[in-house]
């Protein structure tokens, strides 16, 4: 799993490579809390080159979502595979985020 970061506004940017799953899911999620621990309440997590999610990664998903709630952020999804998408579809937790086709129109939703 490689993960990179950028600021934009008001909100962090993450770029999730590869499989986040039970291995690579601690190291993403202690970042993630670090950063909501920084006072940014706008995630961005762009899954444009996410292969694979599992339970684990679906789990920092919802710990990381329910963390920025009690701060009145959110958790933004960019760019998500179909697979993936149907995943947490499956899963239920679908609704718990706000899916974009690309960063550009999720910066644009935290703008308005």
């Amino acid at each position: 799993m490689e993960l990179r970061e950028e600021k934009s506004g008001k909100a962090v940017i993450f770029f999730l490579k590869g499989r986040l799953d039970s291995t690579s899911s601690p190291e993403v999620e202690k970042r993630i809390l670090e950063v909501i621990g920084e006072a940014i309440k706008h995630i961005l997590l762009d899954f444009s080159a996410l292969d694979y999610i599992s339970s684990a990664g679906i789990r920092i998903l919802v710990h990381c979502h329910k963390e920025l709630e009690k701060k009145g952020g959110e958790i933004f999804l960019v760019s998500v595979p179909k697979p993936i998408e149907n995943v947490l579809y499956i899963t239920g937790f679908l609704p718990y985020f706000k899916i974009f086709e690309g960063k550009t129109q999720a910066l644009e939703a935290l703008s308005s």
